[in-house]
């Protein structure tokens, strides 16, 4: 993720982050969450539905 941010690929970096954060532990996740935003949960589709 890290070289596709600096690559500046923007698009492989978020499927990255996505892929990492259906994995993540609770830190880890915290950390995603900085750079893909509070709605990563939802775009992982792990998030709860209302």
């Amino acid at each position: 993720m890290r070289k596709a941010i600096t690559a500046q690929d923007f698009d492989s970096a978020g499927r990255i982050g996505i892929a990492a954060y259906r994995v993540a532990n609770a830190n880890e996740r915290r950390v995603l969450e900085t750079y893909l935003g509070p709605n990563a949960a939802r775009r992982a589709g792990i998030a709860l539905k209302p």
